[in-house]
């Protein structure tokens, strides 16, 4: 009696692991889960290079009724690019190699980082076209990442994708940026992220992104498309980079 009563238990307690080990890997494998993985990276050290390209666009207002804006498209600016930030100071360094499509074929490294040092969000820069620029300046406090956040709140699911064999979770959101919610002043600003794709660990794989001003400025509109495709990542800061642009400060 006591031994059928023992296996009843152990088949009970194996069907129990069972089945909490399959809605665990269940919800790490969805886009809740996904969605909630990349919010945990704002306070995780994290490093993501990617391809990228910028397609600037401007429509050059027309005042005749019935005829509208005459667009101009500038050139492409593409390149490799790394994102590596850390919780500590909020500090992030972004480095890579760019060129700017059909004006100049060559790459032309940049250097960028951000930092919070007291209730300023200082930033340094180093640019190597025509000629080594290096800039470096403090300004009020303004938390970037909440943007990333308040996407993230506004996302919605559009179904899966595909990232070197691995299933990715894909999105959409449109947010508002606002003088109120600091920042960019005077020019509210449209972010229409028409893709996000991330890996069930949070790691976005795919950003397309098209922005634009919320009001007609003046004589002409600026139109922008951001294409960013995942080369490779890890849960790292390059802490050198990081010092290397501003000259051995440390977040």
């Amino acid at each position: 009696m006591k031994t059928t009563l023992l296996i009843a238990v152990m088949i009970v307690a194996v069907v129990i692991i069972g089945a909490t080990t399959y809605l665990a890997l269940s919800m790490r494998s969805s886009p809740e889960s996904a969605i909630l993985s990349t919010r945990e990276l704002l306070s995780r050290n994290v490093s993501l290079t990617y391809n990228i390209v910028v397609s600037p666009a401007f429509i050059i207002n027309n005042e005749l009724p019935g005829i509208s804006g005459i667009p101009f498209q500038s050139g492409q600016l593409m390149g490799v690019i790394t994102i590596s930030r850390t919780p500590i100071n909020d500090a992030t360094v972004i480095n890579g190699t760019l060129s700017f499509g059909h004006l100049v074929k060559t790459g032309n490294n940049f250097d960028l980082a951000f930092w919070r040092y007291d209730d300023e969000l200082c930033y340094a820069m180093e640019l190597n076209f025509l000629g080594q620029q290096t800039i470096t300046h403090c300004a009020p406090y303004m938390n970037v990442t909440r943007y990333v956040t308040t996407v993230l709140n506004e996302s919605k699911y559009i179904g899966t994708g595909m990232w070197n064999s691995k299933t990715t979770y894909c999105f959409t959101a449109t947010i508002t940026i606002t003088p109120t919610q600091g920042g960019v002043q005077e020019l509210p600003l449209i972010i229409n992220v028409t893709e996000l794709c991330i890996l069930s660990n949070g790691i976005p794989t795919n950003i397309s992104i098209y922005a634009y001003p919320e009001h007609q400025i003046g004589f002409s509109n600026m139109f922008m498309n951001i294409n960013m495709t995942l080369l490779s990542y890890s849960f790292t800061f390059n802490q050198y980079e990081f010092a290397q642009v501003t000259r051995g400060l440390i977040p």
